[in-house]
């Protein structure tokens, strides 16, 4: 019989017998129990920051604080509630901390940042901007979407030169920044004899930047269909517009979705680069309203407002990648 051990279970870690004394609830509870006592009665007063007892209790009460919240989150039998439970925890443990030993000037964060009476009765101007924003990144979503398919079905037909030119495009536009592209248009333009405002200018740019992003997306959703049906499309006499248009493109827009979709996400949060050709939108706005009130809370209430629109979007898109990445892998 075969002395060699068994490496089944070689990546799996081992604990010592006293570690899982360690684990178990009354212990976990007492842990935590002791923890609080620690912050009540131990740790330091913000009067006497200067000795060195206040240095000490700190690092010996965030030593703890990690102890307690690791055996928890390395224990792989406690439920990920209790996980994710404990990890808040740690997290607004640790920001108490911060926040009542850091000796930072709470009061003047709060007015100079903070100071939500200088919009009282000028939230609608805020919300105006965003309302253009919106505008904007769904006319440019548009645009975008129909150049990135235009070049990418132009590039299929395999011209030599044609396909330099659409390198061209793609290469350049792809790299010069959307501030670039957007103060050329508004502002060189003029001296050629063509003039665009701001909102035709914004479309206009975001279109063209981010059609580049989107050909190579519709690019590699029309590479990843398998040529032999291609071939058994021409086998059956359709034309190269009807092959593209009833079998490829039908699938690769399930390749093609994910990634354009997240595009068009970062191509609405790419809106706020308008405000430097003075197109109307929200940080426009909000620049606005910081020079008039000599506070930067506006700037701080368009930044909570794009993450209000901005998160679900993202979420969305990763919810409908998991459902495509599903379906192509059946």
């Amino acid at each position: 019989m075969s002395t060699r051990p068994d490496n089944t279970h070689k990546f799996v870690r081992t604990h010592p017998s006293w570690s899982v004394w360690l684990r178990r609830p009354p212990v976990v509870a007492l842990s935590f129990a002791l923890l609080a006592s620690y912050a009540v009665f131990l740790l330091p007063s913000a009067e006497t920051e200067s000795s060195l007892l206040f240095y000490l209790n700190i690092n010996l009460f965030i030593l703890y604080v990690l102890f307690c919240t690791g055996n928890v989150l390395a224990d792989g039998k406690k439920p990920e509630s209790l996980k994710m439970l404990v990890a808040l925890a740690l997290i607004a443990i640790m920001c108490w901390l911060f926040y009542r030993y850091s000796g930072a000037e709470w009061h003047r964060l709060r007015e100079f940042f903070f100071n939500w009476e200088k919009l009282q009765g000028k939230w609608w101007i805020l919300w105006q901007g965003l309302e253009v924003t919106l505008l904007l990144a769904f006319i440019s979503g548009i645009g975008s979407v129909l150049i990135g398919l235009l070049v990418a079905i132009l590039h299929t037909l395999h011209s030599p030169t044609l396909n330099f030119f659409l390198r061209v495009y793609i290469d350049v536009f792809r790299s010069i920044p959307m501030i670039v592209i957007m103060v050329f248009i508004f502002f060189a333009l003029p001296f050629m004899g063509i003039s665009l405002g701001s909102i035709v200018t914004t479309v206009l740019a975001l279109s063209l930047g981010y059609g580049a992003y989107a050909t190579e997306c519709f690019r590699a959703g029309i590479e990843s269909v398998h040529t032999g049906q291609l071939e058994a499309a021409r086998s059956l006499g359709l034309s190269r517009w009807k092959t593209i248009s009833k079998i490829i493109l039908p699938q690769a827009f399930p390749v093609v979705i994910p990634p354009l979709t997240g595009i068009l996400v970062a191509m609405l949060k790419d809106t706020a680069v308008a405000s430097i050709v003075a197109a109307p939108e929200l940080l426009k706005r909000a620049r606005e309203l910081y020079t008039s009130e000599t506070n930067p809370t506006p700037l701080v209430a368009a930044a909570l407002i794009y993450l209000m629109v901005l998160i679900p979007l993202v979420r969305v898109v990763n919810v409908l990648e998991n459902k495509l990445g599903k379906k192509r892998s059946r």
